[in-house]
C-alpha cells in the first residue's frame, strides 16, 4: 500500500468514533492482543495502539481503581449479556438490590447513573452527519438531557421527536420538546413533528402525513440512524385514562392481550409481539416513527437504536420483550437488571 493511502486510511479511522469504541471493546473487553485485532480490522498495530491512546482522551475508555473481583464480575458480566441477547453493545451501571423495593418504584440514583452513562455514551457516539430521533419520557430522557455535556458543536446534525404530540398542552417530558432541547445543546438542526399522536385510523393517518410540515418531519425520522427510546410498563397506562388520552374500555382491549411494554405507545406482549399489530380492533393509530419496523431499519442498515432504561424490577420483563421484538441493539442499564435478563433468558 502507498504510503500516503496509508496514512490517510489511519487518519480517518481515528477520527471514526465507532472504530474507535470497537477497537476498545476487542482490546479490554474481549482481550484480543493488538496484533490480533489489527489483522481482525485490516490495520496497523500502531494504528491499533492510536486508536486506543486516541478512546482514552476522547474518555471512550476510562481508567480506574476498583476491587478486582468486581471488576471481573462486570466485564464479565456485560459480555455474557452482550452476546447471549444479541446486542451490539452494552453500557452497564452499578446497580442496586431490587429486594426491597415493589415492581412499580424507581431506584433514583440508579436512574440518574443510567442517564448519566446514556449522555456520555451519545456524545460519544453522535457527530455532524448523524440524523438523530429521540422519543420522550420525564425519567430517562429528561434526565439524560439533564446530565448531557456535549463535548463538541454539530451544526448539520439533524434531530427530530420519535412520536408527535399527545395532549393539546406541552409537558417536561414530550419528545418534542426533549428533541429541540437536545438540538440546542449542540447548536444542531432541529424540526419539529407538529402532529397529534393519536388518530382515530390509518386514511387520517395517510393524508395527514401529506401535510409539507409533517411530511418533511416524518421523513426526518425515517432517516434517522441514531435513534434514543425510553419505555414505559403497564402500570403507567392508568395515568393515560387520568388525563384523557385513553379510555377505560380501550385500555381494556389493550389489556386483554397482556401487554408487559410501551414504547411510545406502541405496545409488545413477553414474546416481543407487537400488539398494535396483531389486535383484530386496535383503538388507536400512531402518527410517529413505526417502532416494530426498526428491526428491519437494524437489520438492514447502520441504524443504532439505544434503550435506556432500568433501576425497577418492573423494567425487566420490559426490557426483555423489547429485545425479544428486535427492536434496539444498544442497551444502557444497570448492572442488576442484566443479571436477571441474563438468568431469565
Amino acid at each position: 500500500m502507498p504510503e500516503n493511502t496509508q496514512g490517510n486510511n489511519e487518519a480517518r479511522l481515528l477520527t471514526d468514533e465507532r472504530f474507535l469504541r470497537k477497537i476498545a471493546y476487542l482490546y479490554y473487553e474481549d482481550g484480543h492482543s493488538q496484533e490480533a485485532i489489527a489483522e481482525m480490522e485490516f490495520c496497523s498495530r500502531q494504528t491499533v495502539s492510536k486508536a486506543l491512546q486516541k478512546a482514552k482522551d476522547r474518555g471512550i475508555v476510562r481508567i480506574s481503581i476498583v476491587p478486582d473481583l468486581r471488576t471481573g464480575y462486570l466485564r464479565n458480566l456485560s459480555r455474557d449479556v452482550r452476546v447471549q441477547l444479541g446486542l451490539e453493545d452494552l453500557i452497564l451501571v452499578a446497580g442496586r438490590n431490587m429486594n426491597t423495593i415493589t415492581a412499580q418504584n424507581l431506584l433514583e440514583d440508579v436512574v440518574a447513573d443510567i442517564s448519566s452513562a446514556a449522555a456520555d455514551y451519545l456524545d460519544q457516539m453522535l457527530t455532524d452527519s448523524d440524523i438523530l430521533a429521540i422519543s420522550g419520557g420525564r425519567t430517562f430522557m429528561r434526565t439524560l438531557l439533564r446530565h448531557l455535556k456535549p463535548t463538541k458543536v454539530l451544526p448539520h446534525m439533524q434531530v427530530v421527536a420519535t412520536i408527535g404530540f399527545v395532549e393539546s398542552r406541552t409537558s417536561f417530558g414530550d419528545a418534542n420538546l426533549i428533541a429541540y432541547d437536545l438540538a440546542r445543546a449542540y447548536g444542531a438542526n432541529h424540526l419539529w413533528f407538529p402532529c397529534p399522536a393519536f388518530l382515530p385510523d390509518r386514511k387520517l393517518l395517510h393524508d395527514i402525513r401529506q401535510l409539507p410540515i409533517i411530511k418533511e418531519a416524518y421523513e426526518m425520522m425515517m432517516r434517522a440512524n441514531i435513534v434514543v427510546l425510553g419505555l414505559w410498563t403497564p402500570d403507567t397506562n392508568n395515568d393515560l385514562i387520568r388525563r384523557g388520552i385513553l379510555s377505560r374500555e380501550q385500555l381494556q382491549t389493550l389489556d386483554a392481550y397482556q401487554p408487559v411494554v410501551d414504547i411510545n405507545h406502541w405496545v409488545f406482549d413477553n414474546t416481543g409481539r407487537c400488539i398494535n399489530e396483531i389486535a383484530k380492533s386496535f383503538p388507536y393509530t400512531l402518527s410517529g416513527l413505526e417502532i416494530p419496523h426498526l428491526k428491519e431499519k437494524i437489520q438492514q442498515s447502520n441504524t443504532k437504536v439505544i434503550l435506556v432504561a432500568g433501576g425497577s424490577p418492573s423494567y425487566i420483563p420490559a426490557i426483555r420483550a423489547a429485545l425479544k421484538a428486535g427492536i434496539a441493539n444498544i442497551l444502557v442499564t444497570d448492572h442488576t437488571t442484566a443479571q436477571f435478563l441474563l438468568e431469565e433468558e
